[in-house]
Order: C-alpha cells, then structure tokens, then sequence
C-alpha cells in the first residue's frame, strides 16, 4: 500500500529536503507552494499525511484549515508546521483541526520521518 504526504510550505529549500527525504523512504509526495495550491492538491490527491507550513502567502496554515471540512478527510492527518511554538498558535491550529504541531527549526530530517511514519500508522 503507497503512503502519501501532501507538503504545503512556501519555502522552496524546504520543501525540496521533505519531499527527497520522504520520497527515499518510499512516499508519494505531493507539494504546494501556498494554502490555495494546498487545498487543489488535498482535493485531488487524499493524502494520508499534510505537512502544513503557517506562515505563507496567498493563502497561509490557518486559512487552509478553515476552508476545507476536515469531517471529508477521515483517513488525512494534518500537521501544522512553523518556527512559532507559542501556545496561542498551537491552540489555535488544534482548533482548527491540526492533528499535530511541530516546530520546523527543533525538527531534523529523521525527526520528520519518524513522524510521517507514525501519522501514516494511526
């Protein structure tokens, strides 16, 4: 069975690690630069995991999470990422239907993966 992750973040170099590193590890890997592509890409593809920046253009974290009905993605785990870790901004995300909260800056490669592949095994 292919495990898929959906990265939603605006900074290319970033985005580029995730995806060489999920992709070695056998997941198809969907990317978008902003919440609006993001939304495109979440519809079209159903992915198991959504890595979500907060902070982006077009459209941000929030945004994304309040324009879509996660009740439509049963099987879709969401995880807000960003380098604010403030309380106020972890709460919020988890209102808005975050299944987990990391900050981007604390998480190396193996941390990631070692998420994704739990998110993939709930």
């Amino acid at each position: 069975m292919s495990r898929s992750v959906l990265i939603v973040e605006d900074e290319i170099v970033l985005q580029d690690v995730y995806k060489l590193l999920l992709s070695k590890h056998g997941y198809e890997v969907y990317t978008a630069n902003n919440g609006m592509e993001g939304i495109a890409a979440l519809k079209k593809n159903r992915p198991d995991v959504v890595l979500l920046d907060i902070f982006m253009p077009v459209m941000d974290g929030k945004e994304f999470l309040r324009n879509i009905d996660i009740v439509d993605y049963p099987n879709t785990k969401f995880v807000a990422c960003t380098n604010l870790s403030d309380a106020a901004t972890r709460a919020e995300m988890q209102e808005l239907g975050a299944h987990n909260f990391v900050v981007k800056s604390s998480m190396a490669p193996k941390d990631l993966l070692n998420l994704v592949d739990k998110m993939t095994m709930a």
